[in-house]
């Protein structure tokens, strides 16, 4: 995949409501910008396998291997490989977690809010609005509840 870097205007920083952030991906090195956008989304997803509407069950069933998951995505889209030791994988994602401190995991907790709710995106807002609604089950006049009838 290209490495698209993020270049924020000078005299700006990252900003977490739009999914950037900076991250300390080399121990002692600066921080580097990367973006959690619609791309790491589908990074995660295809990697994964898990569709984006299983990212919430996913952070339920393992939090860490899913932060983790969509961070190493992040790293793998926007930090050259130069600034990398070696390939980026969840390993080297949860041991960047452990080096965060509290502001930069505030960051990256709101940056990954903003990326996966995509419902916010006007072009996935009107795509999902125009999409065809699952239909009803057909019903042939007699109940097939479970539920323990009240007499």
């Amino acid at each position: 995949m290209k490495v698209e870097t993020i270049t924020p205007p000078v005299g700006t920083t990252p900003n977490p409501a739009r999914g950037e952030v900076l991250l300390p991906i080399v121990e002692g090195e600066k921080p580097f910008p990367v973006r959690f956008s619609l791309k790491v989304l589908h990074d995660y997803t295809t990697r994964t396998g898990r569709s984006l509407a299983e990212i919430g069950q996913d952070m339920a069933d393992d939090l860490l291997g899913t932060i983790g998951q969509l961070l190493t995505s992040a790293v793998r889209l926007y930090v050259p490989g130069t600034v990398t030791p070696a390939a980026f994988e969840l390993p080297d994602a949860l041991d960047l977690m452990e080096r965060l401190n509290q502001e930069q995991g505030d960051d990256i907790a709101a940056a990954i809010w903003a990326a996966i709710k995509v419902q916010d995106n006007p072009l996935l807002k009107a795509l999902i609005a125009q999409a065809p609604k699952p239909s009803a089950p057909e019903t042939s006049g007699t109940s097939t509840s479970t539920l323990p009838s009240a007499n």
